[in-house]
């Protein structure tokens, strides 16, 4: 297995930060990782290796104003500027050589990003795969207050209203200070801009749910506090899918590829990967033969 890092151009002319690890011998396929609010894609490293080992080259990058990539610090006014990196670095993983279209997997906020895309650019690629999206609202939200925050998008986007609690991330203390700690992680209050913009997604997917007919990967903590489970099960029922998974780990938190189990939870992302890639390739020798 091996590493390699990188920085490319968006149109728009900010400069974003890619990593890949990669198998030593032929990837079964490629998978492209799209990180959650306020981390950088160096946190899956340990999933981006595992996955690597079991013969996937695995890719991921820093959004705009996270991590690496130049931008003004975890700021965006609409999804649609995250969407856009998103495929311009979906473009860059398929041009490389033996580049593939890739599987989409996308964490937290990135999952999000991850679904909204499906339902209003379709991209190409072999299916999606969610870790704790954010695709529905707490329940104890009360309406006034999200039309507090819309308004608040709207005329004062640069507001700081609320700062992650890293202790929500996961049950491994370890994997929590190390949160904390980490210099390329953001740690102040999340921008009014940005909250509004996930609200308008989360609306959009809320609307566009059905549509969604990619092949489907659903995992979610069942103790997850930062997004809702019921978003999940709710993708997963109204999904037009025909092939999709919802797997809900009791107790989890919301990284649950950071939690004690990570291990159980790749291996059930590896043999989901394995049993589409074999179908794959078993469908190509086929049509050659």
């Amino acid at each position: 297995m091996r590493k390699s890092e990188g920085t490319f151009e968006t149109a728009g002319g900010l400069r974003l930060f890619e990593r890949s690890w990669l198998p030593d011998g032929e990837p079964k396929g490629a998978i492209v990782i799209v990180h959650g609010y306020a981390e950088h894609s160096g946190r899956y490293d340990y999933a981006g290796c595992w996955l690597a080992e079991r013969g996937y080259a695995v890719h991921a990058l820093d959004l705009r104003g996270h991590g690496r990539s130049e931008g003004e610090r975890v700021f965006v006014r609409s999804f649609n500027e995250y969407l856009d990196d998103v495929d311009a670095f979906i473009a860059r993983v398929r041009g490389w050589p033996g580049g593939a279209t890739p599987w989409l997997l996308g964490h937290s906020m990135g999952g999000s990003i991850v679904a909204l895309s499906a339902v209003t650019r379709r991209p190409d690629v072999r299916g999606l795969l969610l870790s704790g999206a954010g695709l529905k609202a707490t329940s104890h939200t009360p309406w006034i207050v999200t039309r507090i925050i819309l308004l608040l998008g709207r005329f004062a986007p640069r507001l700081r209203l609320r700062k992650l609690d890293p202790a929500d991330v996961s049950r491994d203390p370890e994997v929590v200070a190390l949160y904390d700690s980490d210099p390329l992680n953001f740690r102040g209050k999340m921008p009014a801009g940005l909250v509004a913009s996930m609200i308008r997604a989360g609306r959009v997917m809320e609307q566009r749910m059905d549509t969604v007919d990619d092949p489907l990967l659903i995992m979610h903590g069942t103790a997850d506090a930062l997004t809702n489970p019921e978003g999940s099960r709710e993708l997963y029922r109204r999904a037009a899918s025909t092939d999709k998974t919802l797997k809900l780990y009791e107790g989890l938190f919301h990284e649950i590829l950071n939690e004690p189990e990570k291990d159980q939870v790749l291996a059930d992302i590896a043999a989901w990967l394995d049993a589409r890639a074999d179908a794959s390739s078993s469908s190509e020798s086929s049509a050659a033969g």
